[in-house]
């Protein structure tokens, strides 16, 4: 069943690694050049805000846009394009039923599957992340590891682990290829999304730290502002505006107003997860992206056993 299953999905695991592969070949090309030619000050900052950093800038500017468009949805690719057609494709065929008829159990067929192409989106994925861990490393402690967390081990192999069993799941379900990737793509996203804005800030109560504070200790992923109040209440901009009188405009504000709240004595506080937390986070990151994982291809094996193709 290995090798039947690589001989059917060599050409989308190989597609599947040369896009990861060539990314983690760029992060290596470009911090080894920049590390060649930036002192460790100049280099910090051009890895955290890549402007103004000469030959490299370009680079830099198109790395920035990649990193808030192409490279968070990779996960959710793979899911569409190697998980989703993981079944569907036999199914829309019917040459499962081949295997079948050989003695093969439904679950040696779905298993053999899952963990060579899951296997191998994992190494390949944290190929992926360990090159880019490498080219990041210079901005910290300047910088703190949660400015690239999604893209760090191990929360970014599980995320495309979990990409692609969400894929092998809606594939199923769907029985139709073109509909299972689609659902797969939303799918990944429905539950992606919480997952980043609501759940991952919140994975450990997060430390309350003047501005002051924070900026005379090691870097942290801040996760809100607020304002206490001289009463003691902790309240967002616009509510602490409105408390104190303040005039402002609708929906925005400045330092003029942010000078206003301090001179009426409130005090702005920021919540922030320490960067000694950085590996906690990244193992329970991980640990729920592999339980999403699990749950979808137990989900699959049910499916199977209920004949439901």
């Amino acid at each position: 069943m290995i090798w039947l299953t690589w001989r059917q999905h060599r050409l989308m695991i190989a597609l599947v690694g040369a896009v990861l592969l060539g990314f983690a070949a760029w992060f290596l090309l470009l911090g080894n050049g920049m590390r060649g030619s930036l002192g460790p000050a100049e280099l910090a900052e051009c890895i955290g805000f890549g402007m103004d950093c000469g030959e490299w800038t370009s680079s830099l500017g198109l790395l920035n846009s990649l990193q808030t468009t192409l490279l968070p949805v990779l996960p959710a690719l793979i899911g569409a394009f190697l998980g989703a057609p993981m079944l569907t494709r036999e199914i829309e065929q019917r040459t499962f039923r081949y295997a079948w008829t050989q003695g093969v159990s439904r679950e040696h067929w779905l298993f053999s599957k899952v963990f060579l192409l899951g296997g191998a989106i994992a190494v390949l994925s944290a190929v992926f992340s360990a090159a880019y861990m490498w080219f990041f490393q210079p901005a910290v402690p300047e910088w703190s590891w949660f400015d690239a967390f999604g893209m760090l081990l191990p929360s970014f192999p599980a995320t495309c682990v979990f990409g692609f069993a969400l894929g092998v799941l809606a594939g199923t379900v769907t029985k139709h290829l073109l509909v299972g990737m689609a659902l797969s793509l939303v799918g990944f996203l429905a539950l992606f999304l919480p997952v980043v804005a609501w759940l991952r800030p919140h994975y450990m109560s997060p430390m309350q730290l003047t501005v002051d504070e924070y900026y005379s200790g090691p870097r942290g992923w801040v996760t809100e502002f607020v304002y206490r109040s001289p009463a003691g209440e902790e309240l967002d901009i616009f509510e602490a505006l409105r408390a104190s009188g303040i005039s402002h405009a609708p929906n925005s504000f400045g330092s003029a107003e942010t000078d206003q709240l301090s001179a009426a004595g409130y005090t702005q506080i920021m919540l922030v997860q320490p960067g000694s937390r950085f590996w906690t986070f990244q193992f329970v990151d991980a640990g729920v992206f592999l339980v999403l994982a699990a749950a979808c291809i137990a989900l699959t094996c049910w499916l199977l056993r209920r004949k439901a193709i």
